[in-house]
């Protein structure tokens, strides 16, 4: 009796061809100028790139084998992502902050607009001056907050 094993060469050169393309679309989207701004600003085009040059390595195959290149050809795009994610500069916690000092400043020129009104409307002058004090302090607040939003908030000093 004997034994023979069969290996099906054209689907080993299609699966490393498809892992060869993926680490090289990924190296492309991150150290290209024109890479990255199609992963900024056209993320639908490299996604049909990808898509399509999967397609064209699997033609003639049947569906798991066009499976199986598309996986192996992910594994470049995965990387390259998770790399990119290990190596932001901003947590997602801080874009939230920056995110929340931009609602208050909104707040604060509401606030203010508010308060120029109250004084426009006061027939007193010492409410007219109270109404604009009030709108100078919810304008340096709205400043402060634009601020802390741009640069970071300031150390407290202890």
């Amino acid at each position: 009796m004997q034994m023979q094993i069969v290996v099906d060469w054209a689907l080993i050169s299609r699966c490393f061809a498809g892992l060869l393309w993926g680490i090289l679309f990924a190296c492309f989207i991150q150290f290209h100028r024109m890479g990255q701004f199609i992963v900024r600003e056209r993320t639908w085009i490299s996604i049909i790139i990808c898509v399509g040059v999967d397609l064209l390595l699997g033609i003639g195959g049947t569906w798991w084998e066009v499976w199986l290149i598309i996986a192996l050809s992910s594994l470049g795009a995965i990387v390259r992502a998770l790399i990119s994610e290990r190596r932001e500069f901003e947590p997602a916690l801080n874009r939230y902050r920056t995110k929340w000092l931009l609602e208050g400043a909104i707040d604060g020129c509401g606030d203010a607009i508010t308060a120029l009104e109250k004084a426009l409307a006061a027939d007193d002058e010492g409410k007219r001056l109270r109404w604009i004090s009030s709108a100078m302090a919810a304008a340096h607040k709205a400043a402060r907050s634009i601020t802390a939003a741009r640069y970071g908030e300031p150390e407290k000093s202890k």
